[in-house]
This record gives C-alpha cells, sequence and structure tokens, in this order.
C-alpha cells in the first residue's frame, strides 16, 4: 500500500509541509510525492548537519596556497621559491561550478602594460567537502591551474596563434573549519 496525501490526517505533521512542497515540484504527482518523503522506519527521522571548511592549506609541486574564507572576506596566500604574495578581498574571484569553486587570483602582470607582455593566474579548484559536526578538519587532494596570458597592451598590436598556455599543478593538504 502505497501512502497518499488524502490518507494522511490532517494533524500529520507533514501533511502541510507536503502540500507546500507540491506547490514548488512538477513532475510527481501527490502520491509519488509522498512515497518519496515517507520514511520506511518506525524511527523518528535524524537530520545530519553538516559544515564547510572555511579554510584550505595546500601544497605540491614546490607551491603553497592557503585560502580561508573568514568573517566573509577571502584571503589567499600564494607562495614559490621566488614569489610571496598575499591577496584579499576583491582581488580574489570565486566563481561556484558543478565541480567546485574556482578561485582565481592574478600572480602577476607585464610591468608597462602599454607594451604589453604575460599576465599570470592562478585558478585554484576547490571541491565541496561536508564535514560531520565536531570534526575539524579532513585531508584533501586537488588541482591548480597557472595561466600565462600574451597581451599586445594598448598598442593594439595584433596577436596570432595560441594567447594561453597552461600548467597544472596537483596539490594536497587540508581542508579544515577555522572559527572566525
Amino acid at each position: 500500500m502505497k501512502p497518499n496525501l488524502e490518507e494522511m490526517s490532517a494533524s500529520f505533521p507533514r501533511r502541510q509541509i507536503l502540500k507546500t512542497a507540491l506547490t514548488f515540484v512538477t513532475g510527481l504527482t501527490a502520491t509519488s510525492l509522498v512515497s518519496f518523503l515517507m520514511t520506511k522506519s518506525t524511527k523518528p527521522a535524524q537530520a545530519i548537519v553538516v559544515q564547510r571548511p572555511n579554510e584550505f592549506e595546500l601544497q605540491g609541486e614546490g607551491i603553497y596556497i592557503k585560502y580561508s574564507l573568514l568573517n566573509g572576506v577571502p584571503q589567499l596566500d600564494y607562495r614559490t621559491q621566488n614569489i610571496s604574495t598575499h591577496f584579499s578581498g576583491d582581488q580574489i574571484k570565486t566563481l561556484a561550478t558543478d565541480i567546485g569553486t574556482l578561485v582565481t587570483v592574478i600572480i602577476s602582470k607585464p610591468p608597462n602594460p602599454n607594451l604589453g607582455g604575460n599576465i599570470v593566474k592562478l585558478s585554484l579548484l576547490l571541491p565541496i567537502i561536508n564535514l560531520v559536526i565536531g570534526t575539524r578538519e579532513t585531508p584533501v587532494q586537488t588541482e591548480a591551474i597557472l595561466t600565462t596570458q600574451k597581451t599586445s597592451g594598448s598598442l593594439r598590436t595584433p596577436l596570432f596563434g595560441q594567447l594561453q598556455s597552461y600548467q597544472t599543478l596537483r596539490l594536497q593538504g587540508t581542508a579544515r573549519v577555522n572559527p572566525s
């Protein structure tokens, strides 16, 4: 026997929730939606609460990256053997994608933009991670891409051929919840 909305008593707490949900759901009948939402057990349903890390400390291939989101402000530290740079706020671009969050910063620009040169960007892919409440950190593996883009500057000399090249970096480290 499949439960349906009409068979539930008006005092049944899920009835109102289901009625409201039906106004937002398309493609499901009341019976199929109720069957989907009804528990298969006599035990009360328990919510599983998770938290998302707000700090990633990563290293690999001669690179160290620390990305954090503290008090709503993104921070990124980038270090190699030759470069040590800190980025904050609007210097950091984030984009939510189907494969995680892409975090991008400009590592270097040409010294004289009028003459053109190379722009180097770092794009870090942060995977979606759920931590059980009480767990503060977990290991993480991800990738970063260094993109070098040739520019012609304001002289408007046309450039031909491939203008961007990529270097992929494997990273590993720790994702954690850092109380802010």
